[in-house]
This record gives C-alpha cells, sequence and structure tokens, in this order.
C-alpha cells in the first residue's frame, strides 16, 4: 500500500477492480465490496468495467491506516 502512496503521481487517474486488489492485498470481490457494500470507494461504470478513481483509493488507504494526506 505505501508502495502506492509512494508512486501516486505517475499512477493513472482511474484504476480497475484488479490493479486496486493488487494495491490493498485483497481480493476483486472485497474490492467490489468496499465499494458497494461499505460504500468507502467511489467508483464508476464504463460499459462492464469499475474504474476506481486514484484519490478514492489514497483516501481509502490512508483513512484506514491512520495516516495524513502530506506523509
Amino acid at each position: 500500500m505505501t508502495d502506492f502512496l509512494n508512486s501516486y503521481d505517475v499512477q493513472p487517474n482511474e484504476l480497475t477492480v484488479s490493479e486496486v486488489a493488487k494495491i490493498l492485498h485483497c481480493s476483486r470481490q472485497m474490492v467490489l465490496k468496499i465499494c458497494h457494500k461499505y460504500k468507502d470507494l467511489s467508483y464508476y461504470r464504463v460499459g462492464k468495467r469499475y474504474l476506481i478513481p486514484k484519490e478514492s483509493v489514497r483516501d481509502y488507504i490512508l483513512q484506514n491506516r491512520g495516516g495524513k494526506l502530506n506523509e
């Protein structure tokens, strides 16, 4: 997760469910659960694909680890 935060500027603006699952070290199903059930990650759909803004992933990581935005 900290690798994502360290390379935040070079990440694409939108991430797929699989990419977020790798960042969070969890399954694709858990990422979808975080999006739908817990509503902690914002997302939008393009066709059948779910795209998650990188800002939403960053905020989720920082919120759930007790970090600050300016680390």
